[in-house]
């Protein structure tokens, strides 16, 4: 059995910008025109003018905008074991995609970027290593990066991108950083790890 529904979509997103430097409204900087087509043809969709509309538009952070869209599309429903799912997402005529296939490209994004921040510690680490001989004693993350940032880490990496701390377990001779991962549970088989000096996915 299949349904199908129009409903509404608020959306925050953050346009990074191309110029950088410039100062004054938002405006000035990118305009509505520019942000509803961003909108239209995010992720491969070919939505209609009217099916968008910008609610609001703010400044962010680093020269970043933070917009609040309203999206009219349509979703299909299934009903799997008298439960109902959002199967599919309506992007364009006669374009459907599957939100299952949406949530696992996204779960994927997150591991890639995740270990990039891990292998961005690791070399951070290993270079307070040639320098003092030694880890960072400690079970604590904030004490690792107060060590190495910003002497060897520009940016300290606290948080994952499924937005959890990462955990450290550091010795004199050895050390260990941790992601939760996508279930944000330690120990449960999918945690992102660095550990003398090789970043990998648990499975």
């Amino acid at each position: 059995m299949k349904r199908s529904f129009f409903s509404t979509l608020i959306i925050a997103l953050l346009l990074p910008l191309a110029i950088r430097g410039v100062s004054g409204a938002v405006a000035e900087k990118i305009s509505v025109r520019q942000i509803r087509n961003l909108f239209q043809h995010l992720g491969g969709a070919d939505l209609r003018q009217e099916q968008v509309q910008i609610r609001k538009i703010s400044n962010g952070l680093a020269g970043d905008v933070v917009v609040e869209a309203q999206i009219e599309t349509a979703w299909r429903l299934v009903r799997e074991k008298d439960q109902w799912r959002i199967a599919e997402v309506r992007l364009g005529d006669r374009h459907w995609e599957s939100l299952e296939l949406i949530e696992e490209a996204v779960r994927r994004e997150k591991v890639r970027r995740t270990l990039s921040l891990l292998q961005e510690l690791d070399r951070a680490i290993d270079a307070y290593h040639r320098q003092e001989s030694k880890y960072v004693s400690s079970e604590r993350m904030s004490e690792l990066l107060d060590a190495i940032s910003p002497r060897f880490l520009s940016t300290p990496h606290r948080f994952d991108l499924w937005g959890n701390q990462f955990d450290y377990d550091g010795r004199a001779n050895r050390y260990r950083v941790r992601s939760a991962g996508p279930d944000g549970r330690f120990g449960s088989g999918d945690d992102l790890v660095i550990a003398g000096g090789s970043a990998a996915e648990s499975r």
